[in-house]
């Protein structure tokens, strides 16, 4: 019995032992795991090598005027989507799955339907820098040839494989606008919950730890009520009650963005360069038209992130309005004016009266949105420079109703 009660006392103190770290782990606040990573990096590796194989299939071209096949287009446009749907759904892991993506929504307090739209205007800027420079060297090396007639086969491998951004990207815009729906619907439930009153969908000060958006664009368009969003081309729709919105109504309720986006899509960028395979001076100053494009992804992703009041949302507001100004209002009248000096016509009226009715309807199509986009950056532009003054709201409202305490949202400005 005596040598049992040692061996008896020791077993309990191992099972003491045994049970102290279990008691122990319970008393400490569990941490979540690590997000994994691995799938953030695969579809960088995806992205690259698409743009690398796309890079690769245009290196054994011998002469700069060939031709691109309609064998090596479709390839071309095949590796487009691996290209801009991999690298979307890269920006979209390493800002939501990262640390450091998880610290960056932490720090400017950004909703779902934030990450979402911040990636699409980095997938846009980086197409629109491809763009460019794909224009100007097709412009370096054609329009010392021939202006009207002088091809390059860049201009063309790039018009197979950009065609697959503007088909993708009405897709990420309609990715976008849904979840801004379901953000905006699930401040509302959140606010009515509370009690507490919203202002275009806000609540007052954070909800859960984040500050909800305003549902508005950032082309100075606000919704009238807070059952509306507005997106970035200026349409503000009504919100369903039950959220549902489908891709079919998503096209027809944002019409300029939609025929821009299949006008440059498939004819601007299949018919144009193929079929008619020539004139890439010409088209060439169509994709340098994208030099401003970057200035206008960076000013969205600045406001998306709540910086409208920064020195460097300023400066990049100014430098978007001069570029869109010069690469997209100014560009075709500059471009008329070269075709008629390259034809010998009288005027530049008498040039782009001998072109045929479909050109003229193109280049109305194409250019017409751009004087339309212009127009909302100048009015967007007015509200940040020269601010209306808002009269006192004890002024305007009556004495009944001045008496009652006003939200802490409203009073500062704050939607």
């Amino acid at each position: 019995m005596q040598q049992r009660r040692p061996q008896a006392s020791g077993a309990c103190q191992v099972e003491q032992t045994q049970d102290e770290p279990k008691e122990h782990s319970v008393k400490k606040p569990t941490t979540p795991p690590p997000a994994p990573r691995r799938g953030c990096y695969f579809s960088l590796a995806f992205s690259i090598g698409s743009m690398g194989l796309a890079c690769g299939s245009l290196w054994q071209i011998p002469n700069s005027s060939d031709r691109i096949s309609l064998q090596r287009g479709l390839v071309l446009t095949s590796l487009g989507f691996i290209y801009f749907v991999s690298l979307t759904d890269f920006c979209n892991k390493y800002l939501l799955e990262t640390s450091h993506g998880q610290r960056f929504r932490r720090k400017y307090r950004l909703m779902m339907s934030d990450v979402l739209e911040i990636t699409n205007k980095i997938v846009s800027a980086i197409q629109a820098s491809f763009s460019f420079l794909v224009g100007l060297i097709v412009c370096k090396s054609t329009c010392t040839k021939s202006f009207v007639y002088a091809s390059h086969f860049l201009m063309e491998a790039y018009g197979w494989f950009g065609t697959a951004y503007f088909m993708y990207d009405i897709w990420s815009m309609y990715k976008v606008h849904t979840q801004k729906i379901a953000d905006k619907l699930h401040l509302l439930r959140i606010t009515k919950g509370q009690g507490t009153p919203a202002s275009n969908g806000h609540a007052n000060g954070k909800v859960n730890g984040q500050s909800p958006t305003s549902g508005g664009n950032n082309n100075g368009s606000t919704p009238g009520t807070p059952h509306e969003i507005c997106d970035y081309d200026g349409a503000c729709v009504q919100i369903p009650k039950d959220g549902r919105w489908d891709f079919l109504k998503y096209v027809v309720t944002h019409p300029v963005m939609m025929i821009h986006h299949v006008f440059i899509g498939t004819f601007g960028l299949l018919v144009v360069t193929y079929i008619r395979g020539g004139g890439h001076c010409i088209y060439s100053y169509m994709f340098m038209m994208e030099f401003s494009t970057p200035f206008v992804s960076l000013r969205s992703i600045l406001s998306t992130m709540r910086l409208k009041d920064s020195r460097v949302y300023i400066a990049n507001g100014l430098l978007m309005l001069a570029t869109f100004f010069v690469c997209r209002v100014c560009m075709w009248p500059y471009v008329m004016w070269r075709y008629s000096l390259a034809i010998e016509a009288a005027s530049m009226w008498a040039a782009m009266c001998g072109l045929p009715r479909g050109c003229l309807v193109s280049i109305a199509i194409l250019f017409l949105p751009q004087l339309y986009w212009f127009y909302l950056m100048v009015l967007g532009a007015l509200k940040v420079f020269l601010p209306q003054k808002r009269k006192p709201p004890n002024a305007v409202l009556p004495a009944t109703i001045a008496a009652t305490p006003i939200p802490t949202a409203l009073v500062n400005g704050k939607n």
